[in-house]
């Protein structure tokens, strides 16, 4: 017998893909072997609203896009959703989001929509592959953000509030944990598991924790990286314990040598030499034996990168083993971070390194994941509406990626995207996330989740 929890998820799958067609409690039942009096009552104890409600609340957010992104007029944008005429539907969407088409269209008002029910986690298509997971700020943890993230994601990074500066910046001084134990302690209450981000790393680190004698600085560094880890043990699960460490631009002589690939702007190595990285994962370690320890970088698919990231970790984890006797690495995950330029984005570089990758014999994860048009103009508000081929070209990009993940889901552990939106993103200018500014999903949202189509 098919279980209730599939036939209301298969259920859920009929509406979403059938928004524009004729498609009403009756039609369900007889798809699903039910009596519609029977599904009626089901959907309404399991999801808290009659599936009728559901159902127009769906169409209603869906035709959104179309009031936005297309040209098509009103009357038409309600026969298409199968409303029987224009005023029905304007009187519908007034009642649901409190103005008309008319209105969204002139004043591009911010719309808190109804998005997709994901009751038995997140999709089907990856719930047996990896996380598919989003950040979380102060922007981010109220409202109709942290609804979107409840809804579609399963794991989430703090994008700021972990980072060395955000909680502590006076030498000796006292930790402010407030916001960060507020944004770590509501994911968790919500089912929501947290990846840290990020305990050593060359920017957001106050001055003083790499200035003084070498000594001193070596004990900052692991102060604090045990300070922290000790803070959220048993909370937190796996960490990015360094970030950014190895430079961009390297040539195939400089890979020889992993060390010398390694920036030299960073005031922890100016003060500490190469061997920050491996004392850094070794203070870690020991502070919290539990926990999966993660390198973080960028720019991880260009081949010479890919190299010396590589070297660095085998030699790093064959030297602890060798000491410790142990079977486990030290350096047990490697966030790839995957900001990716239309411009510049090469699906077969990006496939060539995974698999050099792969090879390390640890979990990878795509750390940071987003798709943008604009050379990576950083900064947030500076989005714009999308045009019908930039919609697709952007989707296409993240289809043709989410399939290449499937295929090596046995060594990646989470796919998480760096944004909820194009308004608030770090690269709005780009519009590189899965929802606009009005947390309407984009073309780019349905390639993710249903990246087969």
């Amino acid at each position: 017998m098919r279980k209730t929890s599939d036939m209301l998820e298969g259920v859920l799958d009929t509406i979403e893909n059938n928004l524009k067609d004729d498609i009403n409690a009756d039609i369900l039942a007889d798809e699903f072997y039910l009596s519609s009096v029977h599904l009626q009552r089901l959907f309404k104890q399991t999801f808290k609203m009659p599936i009728g409600t559901y159902i127009r609340s769906r169409k209603l957010s869906a035709s959104i896009g179309d009031l936005l992104y297309t040209g098509l007029n009103v009357q038409d944008i309600a026969l298409e959703y199968g409303f029987s005429y224009e005023q029905a539907y304007i009187l519908s969407f007034r009642r649901e989001f409190g103005f008309t088409p008319g209105d969204l269209r002139k004043n591009r008002h911010l719309v808190k929509t109804t998005p997709p029910i994901q009751s038995f986690g997140l999709r089907s298509l990856y719930k047996n592959n990896f996380l598919v997971g989003n950040i979380i700020n102060e922007r981010y943890m109220d409202g109709a953000y942290f609804d979107v993230i409840k809804n579609h994601f399963n794991i989430i990074t703090p994008e700021n509030n972990l980072k060395p500066v955000s909680l502590t910046t006076n030498r000796g001084g006292a930790y402010n944990w407030s916001y960060a134990d507020q944004i770590v302690n509501k994911s968790l209450e919500n089912g929501i598991p947290v990846h840290g981000h990020v305990l050593v790393w060359h920017n957001w680190t106050p001055e003083w924790m790499t200035k003084g004698t070498k000594s001193e600085v070596e004990d900052n560094l692991k102060n604090h990286i045990t300070d922290v880890l000790t803070h959220y043990q048993g909370k937190i699960n796996s960490w990015d314990v360094v970030n950014e460490g190895v430079r961009n631009y390297l040539s195939a002589e400089d890979v020889k040598n992993w060390k010398k690939c390694l920036r030299t702007d960073n005031p922890w190595y100016q003060a500490l030499g190469a061997s920050y990285i491996e004392t850094a994962f070794r203070a870690a370690r020991e502070a919290d034996p539990g926990i999966t320890l993660y390198y973080n970088d960028s720019g991880l698919d260009w081949p010479n990168k890919t190299n010396a990231v590589c070297n660095m970790i085998n030699e790093i984890n064959t030297r602890y083993k060798k000491e410790t006797g142990q079977t486990r690495n030290l350096i047990e995950g490697l966030g790839i971070q995957s900001h990716y330029s239309i411009k510049w984005f090469d699906e077969n570089r990006v496939r060539l390194s995974m698999e050099k990758f792969t090879s390390l014999n640890i979990e990878i994860a795509i750390s940071e994941l987003d798709i943008n048009f604009a050379n990576n103009e950083e900064g947030g508000g500076k989005d714009k509406i999308m045009s019908e081929n930039d919609a697709v070209i952007q989707a296409r990009i993240y289809s043709k990626l989410f399939k290449m993940y499937k295929e090596y889901a046995a060594y990646i552990s989470r796919v998480t995207m760096w944004g909820i939106d194009d308004y608030n993103s770090w690269l709005s200018a780009g519009t590189p996330c899965l929802f606009d500014r009005y947390l309407n999903p984009k073309k780019a949202y349905n390639a993710v989740f249903n990246p087969e189509k």
